[in-house]
């Protein structure tokens, strides 16, 4: 994504469902992967987890409201969503959303109010 300096924070998200498409095949060579290696060691066959349809059904609950309403509040809701998604389900294609989502951010608001790191902080 190619974005002049005048548009870094001023931009419109838009959810890009390639990357969610994307999202659900990595989860299901991981899974099937993990399950493969655990299986032996549980004595049973891992399913795909069924929260996964919960998840996308709250994503898009999340998107759909940030598109009516375009609060940067609803937005940053929508970037912890798809970062913690993105660390259960070790996706690459969601931790590329979560940064085009911090392109769209104006700067101050990318980091945490809680975090260590703040800009007068040096």
């Amino acid at each position: 994504m190619v974005r002049s300096i005048l548009e870094i924070g001023n931009a419109k998200y838009k959810i890009d469902k390639i990357a969610l498409g994307r999202f659900k095949e990595e989860v299901r060579q991981n899974w099937g992967k993990e399950s493969a290696e655990a299986a032996p060691e549980t004595g049973r066959d891992l399913t795909l987890d069924e929260s996964l349809d919960a998840v996308f059904l709250e994503v898009m609950q999340l998107y759909n409201e940030y598109a009516k309403s375009e609060s940067i509040d609803v937005l940053l809701r929508l970037k912890d969503k798809l970062e913690q998604v993105s660390l259960r389900y070790k996706s690459l294609a969601l931790a590329e959303e979560v940064l085009n989502i911090n392109s769209c951010l104006p700067y101050e608001r990318r980091i945490p109010k809680d975090s260590d790191i703040s800009p007068t902080k040096h």
